[in-house]
Order: C-alpha cells, then structure tokens, then sequence
C-alpha cells in the first residue's frame, strides 16, 4: 500500500505534516469530508484542485528511490544533471478570501504521494509558501506597495510642486509721488 504526505498549512505555517499508508484517491476524500467540519462556507470558498508538481533530484538517485517512484508509475524525464518526478498534488482549500482581483488561501490540505524526506520537505515549503498572504494583500485590507521608480517619480513630483509653491518674491512698487 502506498504512502501518501498530508500537510495542512495556515497563513504560512504548518500546522500538520504526516505520513499515512492507503490509496492516494481515498485519503483525499477523507481529508476532504473531514474538512468540511473546519470549513466556513460564509466565509470563504472550498476547493479541491489537484495539480502536477515538479520533484527535482539531483542524480544520480539511489536504487531504492527509483523504485519507489516507479512502484507509483510516476511520470520521470532527465533535465540536465536531474531527475523530474511529476507527482499529482491535491490541495484542499476551506479558508479563503478574494480582494478585487486578488485570491489568497488562508488554510489548505495538500495530499501527495510520499516518496520520501526530500519531497515531503518540497511539499511543505509549497503548502506554506501557498498560503503566506501575498504582498499587498494583508488580512483582506489595503495596503499600498510602491517600486522604487514609483518612489522616485512621486519624489520628483513633490520636488516640482515644493518650488512652484515657493512664494514668489515680488519687487515692490512704490507709487510715485508726484512733485509739485
């Protein structure tokens, strides 16, 4: 029986990381029903997206893991100096927020296969990675995120603004008395 790797990361931390043995297919379900008691559906959205994730070993990998990943009839090519394992990854999202345009997990599952302590370390930074609130998006308020050159252009223009607001000076003008 395989073993499959489930993390559950919230807000850029994992909270869980376990192995367990069974069908990839069924721990995913029965992560799935079980989230539905975290769940809050006036809240947020809740997803179940599964994805192919790129593994990266450098080679050569030892008899034992090329076993393993064949045992799992996983898609492998070579790139250079690697090994590309395509593993799928299911992510379970229960806790998260639109901001206009912009999507964020809060909360997440991710199920995959277990390979091994290199690839369940992949899958936590990308379950902790995933649910970090992206920059310009911070607890469903605004915050303003400027570029240097957005910096330097607002400074310029306040440097504008300073010296056409400068008080101009004035020549005075005295009325000309008139001689008798």
């Amino acid at each position: 029986m395989p073993k499959i790797v489930v993390v559950k990361s919230v807000e850029g931390k994992i909270e869980d990381s376990r192995v367990v043995e069974g069908e990839l297919t069924n721990i995913v379900k029965e992560i799935a029903r079980r989230t539905l008691e975290e769940w809050n559906p006036e809240k947020s959205d809740f997803t179940i997206i599964k994805a192919r994730y790129e593994l990266r070993y450098k080679l050569p990998i030892s008899p034992d893991l090329y076993d393993i990943i064949d045992e799992l009839n996983l898609e492998k090519f070579r790139e250079e100096n690697n090994l590309i394992v395509v593993v799928p990854v299911y992510t379970i999202s229960f806790d998260n927020e639109w901001l206009e345009d912009k999507y964020h997990d809060k909360a997440i599952y991710v199920v995959t296969y277990y390979i091994d302590e290199e690839e369940k370390k992949q899958i936590e930074e990308y379950a902790a990675e995933t649910t970090k609130a992206p920059k310009g998006f911070q607890q469903g308020g605004l915050e303003l995120s400027l570029t240097e050159e957005d910096i330097a252009r607002l400074e310029a223009g306040l440097e504008e603004e300073v010296q056409t607001s400068k008080p101009k000076k004035y020549k005075s003008r005295r009325s000309k008395r008139k001689s008798k």
